[in-house]
């Protein structure tokens, strides 16, 4: 009977959480960026509705023209799509650095649309979007616009309807771009997957910090050369940066994994750019809870006769046992 309550006892306590692994990702919100895996999805809209680019002065927005012989993104490369085929809607100068600017882009005519960034490889690494605008009232296109003729003054102007650009979620990926706190348990792992060269992982110690973007206390945790997965030479003569193998690659990325130790919250964020990163929305706050007391909170709320059934079953059930021996002796 003994061994019985122990296993009892097991199931119980079977309902404590176990660490589990979760992957940094962008906020379910608009932004026009780009990233390992991030991507767009195809759009279909209404002719008089706008198209709305909330982004950043690392980024433009073009039109992309046909391909003489493939596609439309058979032009994105990468350096980039090649002046002469594609059409600006909005220059990098058009946006700002520091703070989050909307532009928008209302097409003036009914037809397929290929919009793109322009800059370095961004659009062959998936900063591009196929726009099909359809006439209201259902007729087929018969006159669609073509290439410069599609970006007048008036199209940059809003419209009816506005459709903003958000990446897909889940993308997985530690880039510049919004991010919503993040809680997790103790035992957790928080996994950060980014491309070497272009981001770092480091904390701040204060929230005053993370609000601010204030780099002076930073501590880096995790950095890489372009396109190498082994750690810079800074990293490597750090203690705090890529400790106890937290640091490591998988596929296109390179990966930090930070674990959750003790409850308190944690301000994570990429110190690139003196903190220009950051501004412009790379950085996440983790939220650890102790995953014992959460757990154990859930169980009772869910049943509060759970503590009365624990010690009933643990402690009285071996003493029933023994008196029901005990009276088969006396019967015997």
């Amino acid at each position: 009977m003994v061994a019985l309550s122990r296993a009892l006892l097991s199931i119980l306590l079977s309902g404590i959480a176990s660490g589990k692994e979760v992957t940094v990702t962008y906020a379910n919100e608009p932004i026009w960026t780009v990233g390992i895996g991030v991507a767009y999805a195809d759009m279909s809209i209404k002719l008089g509705e706008t198209l709305t680019f909330p982004s950043y002065s690392d980024h433009d927005v073009v039109l992309v023209h046909a391909h003489d012989s493939g596609t439309h993104w058979d032009q994105c490369g990468q350096t980039g799509v090649a002046v002469g085929n594609f059409t600006s809607i909005w220059t990098p100068a058009d946006f700002s650095h520091d703070s989050l600017v909307i532009k928008h882009y209302t097409p003036p005519t009914c037809g397929d649309f290929y919009i793109a960034c322009s800059v370095s490889a961004h659009c062959a690494y998936g900063q591009r979007v196929k726009v099909v605008v359809k006439n209201d009232d259902g007729s087929s296109c018969s006159s669609p616009c073509l290439n410069a003729a599609c970006v007048t003054p008036a199209s940059k102007t809003l419209g009816t309807v506005e459709h903003a650009m958000k990446p897909i979620p889940n993308s997985g990926y530690w880039g510049v771009g919004p991010f919503s706190t993040l809680t997790v348990n103790t035992g957790d792992t928080v996994l950060f997957r980014t491309g070497a060269g272009f981001h770092d992982v480091a904390t701040v110690p204060s929230a005053g910090d993370f609000d601010s973007c204030n780099m002076k206390s930073k501590v880096v945790v995790a950095d890489w050369p372009y396109q190498k997965t082994i750690p810079t030479a800074a990293c490597n003569t750090s203690t705090d940066c890529c400790a106890s193998s937290s640091c490591g690659a998988s596929g296109y990325y390179v990966t930090h994994t930070f674990t959750a130790k003790a409850p308190g919250d944690k301000y994570f964020v990429c110190s690139y750019g003196s903190g220009g990163h950051c501004k412009q929305g790379q950085k996440i706050r983790v939220k650890i809870v102790d995953a014992n007391g959460a757990a154990n909170t859930a169980r009772q709320s869910a049943d509060p006769l759970l503590p009365i059934t624990f010690i009933l079953i643990v402690y009285l059930w071996p003493l029933a046992s023994q008196l029901g021996s005990l009276a088969h002796n006396i019967v015997v």
